[in-house]
């Protein structure tokens, strides 16, 4: 062996220090970033505290323009025969934007309901189940496990805007002679691009 040859054990507690140093700035840079991290959300959680929100950490946060709207309305509603009601507000035309009338309640081993639905002067579908009578007329059934089989729906997109809406039967009361409808519309308009 050559004497002037530099050691390995020499140079032991050398990389032994550089080794420890290396950790030891790794595990300062980690717990800063967890840090930082932590309280930035904390922030996050008392701001949405404080304004009433919500703030949902899972999803990625995307402003809205204005012109970026999405209205949507679920309602239950109850009606016997002969009543109707309108989900949106006419405005002042003679047409109903939309309105449900029920004309028949039908009891027995699978409870129906004859209903009459006024959409704006559209023309709707229903799934294979409803039984379309004439038009915007169906004899509705109960919904069962597939959603899409027995609903009335309308679903319409245009370039920069979507109109959606959805009724289905929800159940039939005999005695009281009233109908439970889950009734969803959605509207929503994007920017054009």
């Amino acid at each position: 062996m050559d004497p002037n040859a530099p050691s390995l054990l020499a140079d032991l507690p050398k990389l032994l220090c550089l080794v420890i140093a290396l950790a030891g700035v790794t595990l300062a840079a980690t717990m800063w970033w967890r840090r930082q991290r932590s309280t930035a959300v904390a922030n996050m959680l008392r701001t949405a505290r404080a304004n009433g929100g919500i703030v949902y950490q899972d999803a990625p946060t995307v402003r809205v323009v204005d012109a970026q709207r999405v209205d949507r309305i679920r309602k239950v509603v109850r009606l016997s025969t002969g009543e109707r009601v309108d989900i949106l507000e006419s405005r002042g035309t003679p047409l109903p934007r939309f309105r449900i009338t029920v004309k028949e309640i039908i009891e027995g081993d699978a409870p129906a309901v004859h209903v009459l639905v006024e959409y704006g002067g559209t023309t709707l579908s229903c799934g294979p189940a409803v039984k379309e009578l004439g038009v915007n007329e169906f004899l509705l059934p109960r919904a069962v496990r597939d959603e899409s089989r027995y609903s009335i729906h309308y679903f319409h997109e245009r370039g920069d805007a979507l109109d959606f809406m959805r009724i289905k039967l929800r159940s039939v009361d005999a005695p009281s002679r009233t109908a439970e409808m889950d009734v969803l519309q959605v509207s929503g308009n994007w920017p054009a691009a």
